[in-house]
Parts: structure tokens; sequence; C-alpha cells
């Protein structure tokens, strides 16, 4: 059976891309988590898309109004070229279609309101993170149990053998 592994020290924090094309709020950003989290700030899906193949990045926080590309569509992306990774959106604009598109789309566990209150992002963020912990628990616990039932049953065809 293998060594479980100490999920705690292999992502002692989360890490967290936050996508917004206002450079202020990414500085406002990084300086009100720095302590809680890795922060990444990106301005535009390419730059996030980036990030996220060279990091291991547990989740994206996105802008919805944005040139170019709008924050449910980068969710979107991020959904189906990362998959794992928690999608967060945020905005300052109530706009009820951008909710609607950012869950059936981009597949978001979080909707956050500008200007956001740091207590909600750091819950929703620990949530996030909790649940990558947990999943990755259960995939290895699962792979554990597999190769255990294996190394059963290649004892049990030893012994109806002999």
């Amino acid at each position: 059976m293998g060594t479980p592994v100490n999920l705690q020290a292999q992502f002692p924090i989360p890490c967290v891309l936050y996508v917004d094309d206002e450079q202020s709020n990414l500085q406002a950003f990084m300086a009100a988590f720095r302590k809680d989290f890795k922060v990444l700030v990106a301005t535009s899906l390419p730059d996030a898309l980036e990030l996220l193949a060279t990091h291991d990045v547990h989740v994206v926080v996105a802008d919805q109004r944005m040139p170019g590309t709008i924050g449910t569509e980068l969710l979107a992306c991020v959904r189906d070229r990362f998959p794992r990774v928690r999608r967060m959106l945020m905005t300052g604009y109530s706009d009820i279609q951008a909710v609607i598109d950012a869950i059936n789309n981009g597949g978001v566990m979080r909707y956050i309101s500008k200007p956001w209150e740091p207590e909600q992002v750091l819950l929703a963020v620990r949530t996030a993170f909790n649940d990558i912990r947990n999943e990755r628990d259960k995939e290895e616990n699962v792979e554990r149990l597999k190769e255990c039932n294996s190394q059963l049953e290649f004892a049990l065809r030893q012994a109806l053998l002999s």
C-alpha cells in the first residue's frame, strides 16, 4: 500500500488567480490577500491562461466587465481547459444574466459583488480550497482501495491455486 500523501504539506495555502482589467482592483486584491494565499493577477484571458498553465492555481476570480473577454466567457474557458480549478465571478453590476451565464456556462461556485468584503472573499476561497483538498483526498483513497483490492485478489488467486 502506498504512503498517504499529506495534502496540507502539498498545498499549504491556496493559489488564487484574480483577473480584472483595472490595475487598481488588482493592486487592492493583492494587498488585501497576499498574507492569506498566493495571489496571481492577470488583465486578460491570454494572460490568465498562461498563468494557469504554469502555476498550480486552485481558484480563479474574474471580473465580469472587461474589454475583450467578459468574465463569464473567461470562466467557461477555464472550466473547459482546467476543470479542477474552482471559479468565482466578481462584478460591481447587478446583471442577473451575468449570474445565470456564470452558473450555466462557467460553472462558478460563487458570485461576489463589488465592492467586495475581505471576509466574504476569504470564506469563499477557503471553502473552494477545502473542496479541492477533499476531492483529492477522496481520489487518493479510491486509488489506495483499488490497490488493496488488487492485492487481495492476487492473494486469493494464489490461495486457490495452492
